[in-house]
């Protein structure tokens, strides 16, 4: 099967990373008449959703009755403490036509807080998908080129095999140098201060690629996102990456609660996981992520929603285009598809997966087993984006259906007990298969 031998090592890679990191830690409403369905436990909310006004889904093309069927679901997982609490927004068409709330969050001082949309959570490695959006902003205006060496802009990031490596090969998860962050001598941990930045570039510096940069593509959890960050910070005038995200991104998109900096004091912040002893201030996955491009954004729903409808609407928000027109293609174009398609006709395994300048695309490819892990294995539509974070949160956007989908739980699904592709893909699946199920006539 096309991708198979990838997909043992990026699960796997997926799964140390997270041990590595925390393995001590880790341990609403419906518009229209589904509203009526919500059981007592639910939490439900009109805050924050106010860019996408809630409408019935008849309004935006979505069946009712059908919709009943993603609620049903997770109400059973719920029930079977397959999570302590869940959020599921999705919206059509710029309109929310369900926004759902189960259970509870975890935050510093307790683990029964009610869930709803005013909760900050951490985005994990959907920043990926922020953070690439602000390089291909920096391409757009011709501060970097992709295919130049890093080096152009980074002139210590050379030796090792690393001069070949450019800023596509850090978007594509291709340049060879995935499990940096994985071992003790160079574990991952918070670039939230200039020094403990510039400590972790001097690591990825020193650090040699494991094989030729270009030639497959391995899941890169937090290298590759951090040096494109940090080429981009070298022609802003050194601009601290949440300056350059917040100017580019998230002030013209008015999403307010989207940072790399740690939220302020008195935020509802829900801890995920969530860590074996309370009190705990992020926990120590949290911890080891506060301020990384590729994992450690911060933001409620809404604002989540917002990047998603963003790339649904092709790089133009409110009439505004933040990403130009050939920007968005590239950025959504399947970067190794004639490798891909190379290997397919051949009838060999690809050494490469469909990602874009960022994003995993669905493309016209076979399924590769990350599409699943992302949320969207059973989907065929050729423009399905999205990006996953951990086992807990997955965004997924389809230009064509003017379709975003935003679902989270608010623990890792007991990991790794729980936390394995058995237990997550059917779970991510599950809601989206059942929310396309919707968009189809009765």
């Amino acid at each position: 099967m096309p991708f198979e031998h990838n997909r043992s090592k990026e699960i796997i890679s997926r799964r140390d990373f997270m041990a590595t990191l925390g393995g001590a830690a880790l341990g609403a409403s419906l518009a229209g008449s589904l509203a009526r369905a919500a059981a007592p436990t639910r939490i439900k909310t009109d805050r924050h959703a106010d860019p996408f006004p809630r409408v019935a889904p008849a309004k935006v093309g979505v069946n009712e009755a059908s919709l009943q069927e993603v609620v049903k679901f997770l109400d059973a997982q719920f029930k079977a403490a397959v999570f302590p609490g869940a959020a599921l927004v999705a919206t059509r068409h710029g309109k929310t036509f369900i926004e759902q709330y189960w259970g509870t969050y975890c935050n510093h001082e307790r683990r029964d807080n009610p869930y709803d949309g005013s909760v900050v959570n951490m985005l994990f490695s959907f920043s990926k998908l922020v953070s690439a959006t602000a390089v291909v902003m920096a391409h757009q205006d011709g501060l970097i080129d992709y295919d130049v060496p890093v080096s152009t802009y980074i002139p210590e990031f050379v030796g090792g095999g690393k001069d070949k490596i450019t800023i596509r090969h850090l978007l594509t998860h291709s340049a060879g140098i995935p499990t940096w962050g994985y071992h003790p001598e160079n574990r991952v941990t918070a670039v939230n201060t200039e020094e403990k930045w510039k400590a972790a570039i001097k690591s990825l510096c020193a650090y040699p690629v494991e094989w030729e940069p270009g030639s497959k593509t391995i899941y890169h959890a937090v290298s590759g996102l951090l040096v494109a960050a940090e080429a981009v910070r070298r022609v802003s005038n050194n601009k601290p990456w949440n300056t350059i995200c917040r100017e580019r991104l998230f002030e013209p998109l008015g999403a307010a609660s989207l940072s790399f900096e740690e939220p302020p004091e008195g935020t509802a912040l829900a801890l995920v996981p969530q860590p074996k002893e309370l009190p705990s201030r992020y926990g120590l996955f949290g911890e080891a992520l506060l301020g990384q491009p590729a994992g450690g954004c911060f933001g409620r729903f809404v604002d989540v929603l917002k990047i998603l409808n963003l790339h649904v609407n092709r790089g133009v928000w409110r009439g505004k285009t933040l990403i130009k027109p050939d920007a968005f293609k590239e950025m959504h174009t399947v970067q190794y598809a004639r490798e891909i398609e190379q290997a397919v006709a051949a009838g060999k395994a690809s050494a490469h997966e469909p990602f874009g300048l960022g994003p995993l695309l669905r493309g016209t490819g076979p399924a590769s087993p990350s599409l699943a892990w992302f949320g969207f294995g059973d989907q065929k539509g050729p423009h399905i984006f999205g990006h996953a974070g951990i086992d807990a949160l997955m965004g997924v956007g389809d230009p064509d259906q003017d379709l975003t989908i935003v679902f989270m739980t608010t623990n890792s699904l007991k990991w790794p007990e729980q936390g394995t592709p058995e237990k997550v893909v059917p779970l991510r699946n599950g809601v989206t298969d059942r929310i396309y199920q919707a968009l189809k006539p009765v």
